[in-house]
């Protein structure tokens, strides 16, 4: 198994001293997908803010920047990521601006109707059941509140071999815009929009809770 093989298949669960060069390099090498991500949602109204995934935390420390007036929340599955999130982040949560813990999409350890926005870097494609975690996510929403999913790798022609290769090593389960639509309708989101940068191969999606929702 060459290196790039062992650094994609990390990326599903950074672990150990690769996963916690990789939880670097994704905070280094995700800048930029993710503030094309944040670009597509409003930056002045967001007081609770959850990210799922949130590796490294470095998009927590950009969110904080971008949301001044949001407390922030960060869950991973992966201890270590925890652990180097907490690392990145020590002047804000010290401040009382940023939460890190160790959690699951599929079980969020948060009330219903909690945060007016719930972001995913690079981690929807590994969520276990997609259907129920999106509904899980949901339930956390407040009425109104929406979602952000902003991935660097997606069914793109253009990039076909090479991410079905990753997709394969690290079992990451990719769609198409369409799919995006799709699998956000079923789970009942509404005002969804799919934004494509097909040449850098980058996809963002949002989804809104239904205010009439409780």
């Amino acid at each position: 198994m060459g290196f790039v093989e062992k650094f994609v298949r990390q990326c599903r669960k950074p672990q150990g001293f690769l996963g916690r060069v990789v939880g670097r390099a994704m905070n280094a090498g995700h800048s930029k997908v993710r503030r094309w991500g944040l670009s597509y949602i409003s930056s002045e109204s967001y007081v609770s803010v959850l990210d799922i995934g949130c590796g490294g935390g470095a998009a927590l420390r950009d969110m904080a920047s971008i949301f001044p007036r949001a407390k922030l929340y960060g869950i991973d599955y992966s201890q270590d990521m925890v652990l180097l999130a907490k690392k990145v982040n020590k002047g804000l949560m010290e401040k009382g601006r940023i939460e890190i813990n160790q959690g699951s999409v599929s079980s969020l350890p948060f009330a219903d109707n909690t945060f007016d926005l719930v972001t995913a870097f690079e981690a929807y494609y590994f969520w276990p059941d997609l259907h129920n975690d999106l509904q899980e996510i949901k339930r956390v929403l407040l009425p109104g509140g929406t979602l952000l999913l902003v991935n660097e790798v997606y069914e793109n022609e253009k990039f076909q071999e090479r991410n079905r290769k990753w997709a394969s090593w690290a079992d990451m389960h990719l769609h198409t815009p369409a799919g995006y639509r799709e699998f956000l309708t079923a789970a009942g989101y509404e005002t969804i929009e799919v934004h494509e940068s097909v040449e850098r191969n980058w996809i963002s999606a949002l989804g809104i809770k239904s205010k009439l929702s409780s």
